[in-house]
Parts: C-alpha cells; structure tokens; sequence
C-alpha cells in the first residue's frame, strides 16, 4: 500500500511570476485540464507529479484544500497547498526545488512542513537563497 506524507506549504509568488509557472500550478491543482510544456527539471519526470497537490487520504486529518488565488489588492499570486501523498519519487523536494526560485520569500523564512505519517516530528520547510 504504502504510507503517505502530509504537506503543508504557504508562499507569496515573486511578480512578475511567469505565466508557464502559473499555468503549471493551475494544472497541477486540477483548475484547468491540459499543459502544452512542462519544463526540464526532474520533478516532471516522476509520475505522479501532475496530480500532487491534489492527493488526499484517510491518514492525516485535515482535508486538501490547496489553492492558486489572486490578490488584486496586493498585485501577487498567493500558493497554499495542504495535501497528502505517497512520496515515493521525493516529490515533495522535487516541487519546493522547482517553485522556490518563483517565491517570494528571504533566505531562512518558515513557508510549511512535511510530515511522514510515521513520524512524530514534521520537517520545517525553509525558503534557501536562490
């Protein structure tokens, strides 16, 4: 069966934020249904990158609920994903390595966690220097 890992992860994207980085993410959290070109970077050579941010199980408590949304007061794109999956490829670290240098954060901020389902303790994730 395997066992699934918990990702909680919150971020305010750089702007301007390319538009193939914005239309990746909306594909990947199930907003729109098709991509013409994914970038070369191994995230997107493992298989179940596209539906990632979507993965929910019984195990954790809460619900996936993850989220691409516009702010027109402040003028950015705000990224909060809140999912679970099983993370046989590293595709959580494949992900954070892939979307970090499009976030807008300074080196050292707290931006989320993952949690094994075995595991006590979850691992911060913090932004590192692009």
């Amino acid at each position: 069966m395997g066992m699934y890992t918990e990702l909680h992860y919150n971020v305010a994207l750089k702007q301007p934020v390319p538009d193939e980085v914005v239309t990746l993410l909306r594909y990947m959290l199930g907003d729109i249904e098709e991509v013409e070109e994914v970038p070369f970077h191994r995230l997107f050579a493992t298989s179940r990158w596209d539906y990632m941010l979507r993965c929910d199980s019984y195990y954790f408590d809460a619900d996936t609920n993850s989220t691409l949304r516009y702010d027109d007061i402040h003028g950015g794109y705000y990224l909060c994903i809140r999912c679970n999956l099983k993370n046989y490829d590293d595709e959580i670290k494949l992900f954070i390595d892939w979307v970090s240098p499009y976030v807008d954060a300074l080196p050292g901020d707290f931006l989320g966690f993952f949690r094994y389902e075995e595991s006590l303790e979850p691992t911060l994730i913090h932004h590192k220097e692009d």
